[in-house]
This record gives structure tokens, sequence and C-alpha cells, in this order.
């Protein structure tokens, strides 16, 4: 399953919230996980995401709008790798831990930097075809990072900005030429930032080593956690609609019953919220593609239509066809 942090949804729905969005239509979309918003431990599948994202673009006529969320997001709001990167040495020293430690915070894409000549380019590679939503917010947040927590207000000048994306309306052009203040190629074969190597070296405001290596002391519990959460979920990918039990994932993990369940539990997790969150997330993403109630019922497992129609209205506070209907608005 592909996930998103807790920190990053509750965010974007008080992000959402504050552009006039209607609440009662935001917990529509998210349904139950709408009571884990206040659990920073939480995780949500990466549909919540794109859903709220493609729900307020429609709403607000602004196909830009991960770049307005992106702006808006503080340091803090990326979990512990916020609080890494900002007692970070430099530019540089940050990137490295965003690289080490982006899975805590979405386990679809990864950082890549890479040096040519005198330039660098800072890419991000997406697992799984999604919306253009998340790489305008993660550039947005990134360039916003750099302006301000770097020392003396350093210039961080991008040379140029490449997007996978087509390009937007002329409306929000004008909003992509204000953020980035670069030469932007749109339908571009990679979504990456390029800028003077220099700019790795500019100081942060508040560098600490110290609490810098107790805060990177937690890092491998919390790389490990996820990392038992990602292998469970794909194993019970690979077994639905049969439903497994907590011992056969276990056996495939080849790890004892009592560790996997203290893994789990250290989330809040447990196996069989695990394979309800699954299956939420599937059907959300069965029912988008054109699948009917029926055929989701079967390819998760239900025994019959109406125990599919009882969970999902569990999930969404909603039916499957009254979803659909508010998704393509």
């Amino acid at each position: 399953m592909f996930y998103i942090s807790c920190q990053i949804i509750r965010s974007l729905v008080f992000f959402l919230e504050r552009q006039g969005m209607c609440s009662k239509q935001i917990e529509a979309l998210l349904g139950e996980r709408l009571r884990d918003l206040d659990d920073v431990s939480a995780r949500f599948p990466i549909t919540d995401y794109e859903s709220l994202m493609h729900y307020g673009d429609k709403i607000l006529q602004q196909e830009h709008i991960g770049l307005e969320f992106g702006n808006s997001l503080k340091a803090q709001n990326w979990g512990l790798l916020g609080h890494v990167a900002l007692v970070s040495k430099n530019l540089e020293k940050a990137l490295e831990h965003a690289q080490r430690l982006s899975k805590t915070i979405r386990n679809i894409g990864h950082i890549e930097l890479v040096s040519e000549d005198e330039f660098c380019r800072l890419s991000w590679h997406a697992q799984s075809n999604i919306q253009h939503y998340m790489v305008d917010e993660l550039f947005s947040s990134w360039l916003s990072f750099a302006k301000h927590c770097c020392h003396n207000h350093a210039d961080v000048s991008l040379e140029k900005v490449q997007l996978t994306r087509p390009t937007p309306t002329p409306e929000s052009l004008t909003v992509y030429k204000q953020v980035f203040n670069c030469p932007i190629e749109f339908s571009a074969n990679s979504n990456s930032l390029i800028f003077s190597k220099s700019i790795l070296k500019c100081r942060l405001q508040s560098p600490n080593p110290e609490l810098e290596n107790i805060l990177l002391s937690q890092v491998d519990t919390a790389v490990s956690q996820h990392d038992y959460a990602s292998q469970l979920v794909t194993f019970i990918n690979t077994q639905l609609p049969h439903i497994p039990t907590l011992e056969q994932a276990s056996i495939q993990l080849n790890i004892k019953k009592r560790t996997l369940q203290r893994h789990l539990s250290n989330q809040q997790l447990s196996f069989s919220k695990l394979i309800d969150q699954q299956r939420k997330l599937l059907a959300k993403e069965m029912l988008l593609k054109g699948l009917s109630a029926l055929e989701i019922s079967n390819k998760l497992g239900f025994s019959e239509q109406s125990a599919l129609q009882r969970a999902f209205k569990r999930w969404y506070k909603t039916t499957p066809k009254k979803f659909l209907a508010l998704y393509t608005i």
C-alpha cells in the first residue's frame, strides 16, 4: 500500500478548510479515517491525498493547488524528517536526511540528487502513476524550506524546473512562474529541480549536531516499522480475495508472531486493521476505475455484495454510488 503520513493529510485538510472548502465534503472523502487525523503515527492511503487534492482543484478551479499547499507547509509538518532537517548543518545534509527518511512521510517515491558539472539535479521519482499535485507540493515545500531556513536568507535561485505534467492553464502557469522564478519545462521526462552546486553548502539557521544525533537515533526504529507494514500490505494484496491470518503473515515474513504483533502495536495497528485499511483503499481504487460493486466484492473477499456496501458506508460514510458522484463533480 502506498501511504502518506497523518501530518501531511491533516495539514491538507486544514489548508482546504482555510480556502473555504466545505468540511462535510472533506469528511465524506476521508470517511472513518477522519478520526485518525489526531494520531501522529497514523498513515493514510495515497488515494486519500489524491481525492482531497482533486476535489480542491475542481471546487476552487486551481490546478496549481499543490503549489499553494506546499508553500503553506512548515518543516514541522514533515514529522521526524522536518525536525532533523531544521538542525542540520546545511542544505546538503538536510537532503541526505530527506533521502533516508522520506519513507516515514510517503512511500510512493524516492529522492535522487545528481551532480552535473557545476549544477545539481534534484529529482523525485514516483513508483506509481499519480496526479501532478504531489510533485507540485514537494517542490514548492522544498523551495520554501530552503528560502526560509538558510542563514542570512542565502540566494537559492533555481536554474530550471522540469515537470512531467502537461502545460497548465494560463492562470495556473502564472503561479508556476511566480513560485519557481526560472524557466520551466513541462511534459519533461522527469520531475527535477536544477540549481547551482553552491546552494548545497548554504548554512541553515539553527544547526545543532547534538540534537541531530539524538533525532537520528530514532531513525532505524521508525524506518523498520514502516518496512514491516509495507511487507504486510504486499502480502495481503497477493492473498486477496482470500483473507490471510496473522500466523500466515508471520511465516511469510519469517518473523515470530508476537514480534510482528509488537511492531504493529507500536504503530497503533493490528493485522485485522491493516487488512481493513487495504480493502478500503482497493475498494476506492476499483470503484474509480469503473468496476461494479459485485466485481469489487468478489475481488476483495466479501461474502456478498451487501457486506461490501456496509463496509464502504463505514469507511466513507456514504454509498459507493454517492461517493463516485462526489468524486466526479
